[in-house]
């Protein structure tokens, strides 16, 4: 490879340059040991040093002489952009770092003797752009160069970053003020698959406080997944043998965060607050059998429905084996729109209690009259057996009966009788008309 730059004796020192890598992959990229790898990783992050200064030196030059203009380019980074196959954001970088190096003498040359990293003159070319700082950074050379050199890329930014605020003290507004009347969050369903995307834009204080929040919630889900592992493997347990990725941990620990919040006792849910699942007969028939038979379901798109109540679309397979095991309620809907079935919640809270109740005035243990407001509405068959929680499955115990009666209880069913509601006792055949 020969270079075709016309200046000879830069051609003539890309040509070493590249025969210089040429010998570097023939000798091979393979340190020795531990302490060989850390001075491979000093001294060819030099090299990528120096280079990168070189390709943003020669941006800062094609804009300085508006070389760009010859070839119909609308500026030096569009024409890098463009040439040298640029992302949009790298070729914004190498323009306004190279605007920055003109003004920053002493950084440039730090960084074209790759004593300074490319993400940190990135970043001091950014803040540089800003006309009411970049004024200020000049007399700041030596401490900007200190810094980097003694910080890591993210100590180094929050300094800089800090650094600009304070100075920018002539902005249209305070930044953070801004940034708490700009404040926003949303949650939005995609379409094709009915996952969800969660979003959100705080100001500083706000900030802080979630994030706290969020890493102790973060924190308890890595215990749970440790000690899960520990009982599992005994001592010898490693990161590696976790159930669950950091990034699923942090997707759990936010919607733990939103589970606490909605039991909280002061908190915005009501009391008893149930999540509804609307399903349509046909579709929750055909998830049932697919379910029992161990295939996936086939369902008709003419009469499919498996939502929530504000009509976002649920997975129905998800919400088939949640309903079972959480505080969902299926609300099943017939072809004419009339509530067939209310499923399965693990308290019978709301129109299920009124449901549950209306038949009764007492408790329905036999020979026990306790009134009905002393009462607790209950499962026939437990929740733990797979009692659905619908009138049909329940009727008011007191609760002394309740405790002496659990057993038999838990094994009995509701027969109607003359349209009366009957308790049959499988063990004593015991039964008592409400």
């Amino acid at each position: 490879m020969s270079s075709k730059v016309l200046l000879t004796g830069a051609a003539t020192a890309i040509d070493q340059a590249n025969t210089a890598l040429d010998s570097l992959f023939a000798a091979g990229v393979a340190p020795a040991d531990g302490k060989d790898a850390i001075m491979w990783l000093r001294e060819v992050e030099v090299l990528r040093r120096r280079v990168d200064s070189a390709a943003t030196l020669l941006v800062g030059v094609i804009d300085q002489r508006a070389l760009h203009v010859d070839d119909g380019h609308a500026s030096a980074g569009t024409m890098a952009q463009h040439v040298a196959r640029l992302s949009g954001a790298e070729s914004s970088a190498r323009q306004k770092t190279a605007k920055a190096c003109r003004d920053l003498p002493m950084l440039a040359d730090a960084w074209s003797n790759g004593e300074i990293g490319t993400e940190q003159m990135h970043l001091l070319g950014r803040v540089h752009s800003n006309e009411r700082v970049a004024p200020a950074m000049e007399a700041r050379q030596d401490e900007l160069l200190a810094d980097a050199n003694n910080m890591s890329a993210k100590q180094f930014e929050m300094k800089t970053r800090r650094w600009e605020r304070l100075i920018d003290e002539d902005g249209p507004e305070p930044a953070n003020e801004r940034n708490h009347k700009n404040r926003n969050a949303t949650l939005r369903p995609n379409p094709w698959d009915s996952s969800w995307d969660l979003t959100g834009f705080f100001a500083s204080l706000q900030g802080v406080e979630m994030r706290e929040i969020f890493d102790v919630f973060v924190e308890a889900e890595f215990q749970a997944d440790w000690a899960e592992a520990k009982a599992r493997l005994g001592d010898a347990v490693t990161g590696a043998d976790l159930n669950r990725t950091p990034a699923q941990r942090r997707a759990d620990a936010l919607f733990r965060i939103f589970q606490v919040a909605a039991t909280a006792p002061d908190g915005a849910i009501p009391p008893g607050f149930i999540h509804n699942i609307h399903w349509s007969a046909a579709a929750f028939e055909e998830m049932l059998r697919s379910m029992e038979h161990d295939r996936p379901p086939k369902f008709d798109p003419d009469d499919f429905m498996c939502r929530s109540q504000d009509g976002h679309d649920v997975d129905p397979t998800e919400a088939g084996v949640t309903t079972l095991f959480s505080q969902f309620r299926r609300i099943v809907v017939d072809a004419n729109g009339v509530v067939i079935d209310l499923g399965r919640a693990r308290r019978f809270t709301g129109s299920a209690r009124t449901a549950a109740t209306a038949p009764h005035t007492c408790c329905v243990w036999p020979g026990c009259h306790v009134s009905l407001s002393a009462c607790e509405v209950d499962h026939l068959i437990e929740h733990s057996r797979n009692g659905p929680t619908n009138p049909s499955n329940a009727s008011p115990l007191c609760g002394l009966c309740r405790i002496r009666h659990k057993p038999h209880y838990a094994e009995s069913v509701i027969m109607p009788n003359s349209g009366a509601d009957v308790l049959v006792s499988a063990e004593f055949g015991l039964s008592c008309s409400a």
